[in-house]
Parts: structure tokens; sequence; C-alpha cells
């Protein structure tokens, strides 16, 4: 019977130099057109590492679609400093993320309320980082979104600028910073649609604010304030030293 223009035999082994490393390993041998070619061009360790490489591309892309500021690009529930006033903040966030990685149907995120510099937003994006590399399926996603300049963004596309990240159909989104955007009808509406949205589809958001539930009524409006409290527990991170200052000592 003739052969087949290309075919390979397990029995037949043939030594091969490897086009990334330049070592000489063992490969099965192809056969086509009557030519000996080896069945692989790489090693087995080059082609390991081709595959931790990809994957660490993916994971870094992954991440980058988070948008997480570069200022807080590092920040981890390992590398939160706690002090006895925020150990409560951090046990409550681990425990939250824990659950959330585990499948748990989560019905609220977050509200982490404490004064400046206290540690919440390195606690909301060591929640994303956890979520994102959650091995859930489908793969869970995520955005940063600082409120303040989340609506400087969006007004300034209006004109010639580029449009902010649309937050619709995220799993997880973090509000930065909720409050200190300038107070006018139109930064309330923008932020109604958005939480009111994050409601009515069901997902999670991750808040955190200095405010207490009065002033930020004020500032977001009623409605506002009465879905934020159905969307997210409520959790103190109280510090009476300022994290960044706590981090340049």
């Amino acid at each position: 019977m003739p052969s087949s223009p290309a075919s390979s035999s397990n029995n037949v082994r043939l030594a091969a130099r490897c086009l990334g490393c330049g070592r000489e390993f063992e490969t099965e041998q192809v056969v086509l057109l009557g030519q000996r070619f080896p069945a692989e061009r790489y090693c087995e360790l080059c082609r390991a590492t081709e595959e931790v490489v990809g994957e660490q591309r993916r994971a870094d892309a992954r991440w980058a679609r988070v948008r997480v500021p570069s200022a807080y690009d590092g920040c981890t529930f390992e590398n939160f400093e706690p002090v006895p006033d925020t150990r409560n903040a951090l046990a409550v966030c681990r425990q939250w993320t824990k659950e959330f990685r585990a499948g748990t149907d989560l019905h609220q995120g977050l509200l982490l309320r404490g004064n400046p510099g206290a540690g919440k937003t390195h606690l909301a994006v060591a929640i994303l980082r956890e979520v994102i590399w959650s091995d859930r399926e489908p793969r869970p996603t995520a955005l940063f979104l600082n409120v303040p300049a989340w609506l400087n963004a969006l007004r300034e596309s209006y004109g010639d600028g580029e449009p902010p990240p649309n937050p619709t159909g995220y799993e997880v989104v973090v509000l930065d910073d909720l409050g200190a955007e300038d107070w006018s009808s139109w930064a309330r509406d923008r932020i109604y649609n958005l939480v009111n949205q994050r409601e009515q589809q069901r997902r999670l958001v991750i808040v955190t604010t200095n405010h207490e539930w009065r002033e930020l009524a004020g500032r977001v409006g009623a409605p506002t304030a009465s879905r934020l409290r159905r969307l997210a527990r409520e959790v103190h991170v109280d510090a009476r030293q300022d994290f960044r200052e706590r981090e340049a000592a």
C-alpha cells in the first residue's frame, strides 16, 4: 500500500536542534513526500517557557482591561498594612472575595467608608485582583472607575474627548471616591443612571467614600443613596493615621 504524503511514527525518533535555545533534543520524525522532518522545532523546555510567557501576557491583558490606575496597581491584601481600626475591614473584604471566588451568589457588594487615607482604595483594588484571578467560569469581568475622573471624561467626551469606559455588563465595578465629584444636577443624574443600572442588572459594586450616609445622600441624591444601601454592605475603614503617610514613612 502506498504511503500517505505525510506520516509520523511514534517508534522512529530523530535528533533536532531547537530553534529557540539551540540545544539538541529528540523528537518524532514526520515523513513528507519521502523526506524526514522533526515533528517539533522547539525543545520541551522552550515550549513550556513560551506557554508560561503566553499565559502571563494574557493575564496582564486581563488586568489592563480593569483600568486600575498605576498608583494602585500593586495593591493586594498581602501588602495592606492593617492597624487596629482597619483589621475588621480587611477581614470583611477577604471574606467577601473568598465567597465570590467560591461561586457564592452574592447579592451585595461593599461600601467602604472612612476618612481620607484609611486604605479604602487599596482594599477595593485588592478585591478586584482576587475577582480577576478567580477560577470561576465564565471568567468574571471587572472595572475600576474613579467617579470624579469618570464624570470629567464623560463631560469632555461631549466635545472632542475620548469617551470613558462604559460600565455596562461588568460583573464587578468599583466606584472609587464617590461623593468627591463636583456637586451638580448633571453629575447626580449620571451617577443615578450608573447605580440604577447596576441594580437592575443585578451586578455587584464596590464603593469607596469619605462621607457618612446623610452627607453622601445630600451629594448624590436620596434615590441613589437608597439604591446603594440595597446594593452594598457598609464597612467602616477607620485609621487614625493616613495610610499613604504610613507607606511613605
